[in-house]
């Protein structure tokens, strides 16, 4: 009885979908028809308007170019969604052949189908398209794909990605798949001259600059601009009822991905397309046809009836409160300009809705000088598994075997760090571990920080936020502070749940950040001060443009917030950090060995900035042991 009822209601939304494509293409006929009726009665005024001379031409051609296009679209889906993805000219990934960012898709495709036990989709991507965007398209669990944009590939993270199939996933369990690919073929009638336009046009465009031009190009443009402007009717009205039918969907489908998923991951891709240069516009002629399959609007924002609300209605829906947080922590990061200091009243009073851990004040400066040991304790990093697995006193064994031993322990590391081997008289530190500590090589000790933060267990949030401050007195009690201390600190957040989530943001919000951090990361280095500046040139010569070089040619000597920087840093676009990553690498250490507290520093940003570290490690030792020989 439930299977004849699901059949019943399957049939009448396919009856309801194929009624109103039926009206949509009457309506779209009398339009045209009407129009070229003004047209012969401005010559022969005797023939009627909606009735004339050529409207039996003019309703047979169109008659026949609807019924080819949806034969045609019931042939080409014969494969299901492959035919789709066929017809957009995607590629599909394979483990064997595919790039990590691929391979992540590939693999979390994989987890969410074993979680809710149905086939593994295929995957495909469409290399030309720059907005991050998704669609799922097929009828049955064998045929079924999903198509994700190369900008999303390319720029979401992990989690970001994680909430974009989420989304398709939350599509094929509802059966909102089959649905839209049902209506993908009823209102291609439709959308068929505007696509055959399109096409023509773009043979008048070279895709590559140097390719040569087309003697024809102009006229190939000016007849694709015609036939694109003849099927703008069938386009409009159908945008009319997609936005009728479709247009409140969208929020449902949000609500239930999040009930689904029970995560927030899909606010964070939200969050991803809202400040990305490109949006999820898809630049295809075929981007109006799906429009209705894709995670968010594929058309111009600018365009008019979109199915989808705006990126920003849809994230305030989810969370009202996250908009303002965003803004609010834009303003945090221009409340040094005097332009926007009459806004500060405006932070103090929203404060309440944002409160996180905060560094202790008064701010630091930027450590000019790197702290480390002896120099032949530094002149080659430890091998990972040799570090962890070398001997330490039984003192600090035992120590490790506690909560509040380690929490010791990361005092004392941080004290020793801070003050070489001077501890302060009244400082709250156990001697007998400091001194434990300092018979002990100096390249393991953050090894054992590793470890002791490992151990800390859980704390309540109030005690957590007091431990916190207390090691970040301590990196900063003389006023400096280096960005190693700085990223130990951000460690220990992240195992007290401290660590603060990033908000995506745009490239060009966070440039004095970014300066900042590689100001920082260069005071990391065994580098004489002369070479230093040559260096940090190179690497602002390839973040930033001509103009801001000069604006940045200086290094700033204001109070630095390194947690802070982190976390904005990491809101960039997966590209963009793993591009000022390389950059830093390849300036720092493509010629030099890279010393332990370098690579502990390299190893904590890889981490800090969402990446995985074990590789970066072992293509840095093996790069050490080349340059050593």
């Amino acid at each position: 009885m439930k299977d004849v009822s699901h059949y019943f209601i399957k049939n009448k939304n396919m009856f309801w979908s194929a009624s109103v494509c039926l009206l949509a293409a009457v309506l779209t006929i009398f339009i045209l028809n009407t129009v070229l009726g003004l047209l012969v009665f401005y010559f022969d005024q005797t023939q009627s308007i909606f009735w004339h001379s050529l409207s039996v031409y003019v309703v047979c051609i169109l008659l026949l170019v609807f019924g080819w296009s949806v034969a045609y679209e019931f042939y080409v889906f014969r494969s299901g969604g492959h035919s789709l993805a066929k017809q957009l000219k995607a590629r599909r990934l394979n483990l064997i052949e595919s790039t990590p960012e691929e391979i992540k898709a590939l693999k979390l495709t994989e987890q969410l189908a074993k979680t809710f036990s149905i086939d593994v989709p295929a995957v495909y991507v469409l290399p030309d398209e720059i907005g991050v965007n998704a669609l799922t398209a097929g009828f049955y669990t064998n045929d079924i794909v999903i198509i994700l944009t190369w900008g999303a590939l390319q720029n979401l993270d992990e989690l970001e990605l994680y909430g974009l199939l989420s989304h398709e996933f939350n599509q094929i369990m509802t059966g909102e798949v089959k649905e839209n690919t049902r209506l993908k073929i009823l209102y291609s009638s439709l959308t068929t001259f505007s696509q055959l336009g399109s096409k023509v046009a773009k043979r008048g465009f070279s895709r590559y600059a140097d390719k040569p031009r087309h003697k024809f190009e102009t006229t190939y443009v000016a007849i694709g601009g015609v036939i694109w402007l003849i099927g703008s009717m069938g386009i409009l009205i159908t945008r009319l009822i997609k936005f009728l039918t479709l247009g409140g969907r969208t929020f449902h489908n949000d609500y239930q991905t999040k009930r689904l998923m029970m995560n927030n991951a899909n606010i964070q891709t939200l969050l991803r397309i809202y400040v990305h240069h490109a949006g999820s516009q898809i630049h295809s002629e075929y981007s109006e046809s799906i429009a209705h399959m894709c995670f968010a609007n594929s058309l111009s924002p600018q365009s008019w009836l979109n199915i989808h609300p705006s990126i920003e209605a849809r994230i305030y829906e989810l969370n009202p409160s996250i908009l303002q947080n965003l803004q609010l922590e834009n303003l945090k990061k221009i409340r040094t300009q005097p332009l926007f200091s009459l806004l500060r009243p405006l932070e103090e009073r929203n404060a309440e809705f944002y409160n996180p851990w905060v560094s202790p004040q008064p701010l630091p400066l930027l450590r000019l000088s790197p702290i480390s040991f002896a120099l032949n304790d530094a002149i080659k990093p430890l091998n990972p598994e040799i570090r962890r697995s070398m001997k330490r006193p039984e003192l600090i064994q035992r120590a490790l075997q506690t909560a509040t031993g380690s929490r010791e322990v990361m005092v004392a590391i941080l004290m020793i760090r801070q003050y070489r081997e001077f501890i302060p008289a009244n400082a709250e530190v156990s001697r007998a571990i400091v001194d434990a500590l300092l018979n002990l090589e100096g390249r393991v000790h953050i090894q054992v920080f590793h470890d002791a933060c490992a151990n800390l267990g859980n704390m309540p949030a109030t005690i957590s936020r007091q431990f916190l401050t207390k090691l970040a007195r301590i990196i900063q009690e003389d006023g400096e502070i280096g960005l190693l201390d700085a990223l130990l600190i951000e460690r220990v957040k992240a195992e007290l749940n401290l660590l603060p989530m990033h908000t995506p943001t745009a490239y060009d919000n966070v440039k004095p950040q970014i300066v900042r951090l590689i100001d920082a990361l260069l005071h990391v280095q065994q580098i004489n001060s002369a070479n230093q500046l040559d260096v940090r040139h190179q690497i602002l010569e390839r973040v930033l443009c001509e103009d801001e070089i000069a604006q940045f040619e200086e290094i700033s000597d204001e109070p630095i917030d390194l947690g802070e920087i982190l976390n904005d840093i990491a809101g960039l676009l997966l590209r963009d950090r793993l591009s000022i990553l390389g950059v830093a690498e390849m300036c720092l250490w493509s010629d030099r060995i890279i010393t332990q507290d370098e690579l502990d520093v390299l190893e904590l940003l890889y981490w800090r900035l969402g990446f995985e570290t074990d590789e970066i490690v072992d293509q840095m030792q093996k790069k050490n042991t080349l340059l050593i020989i």
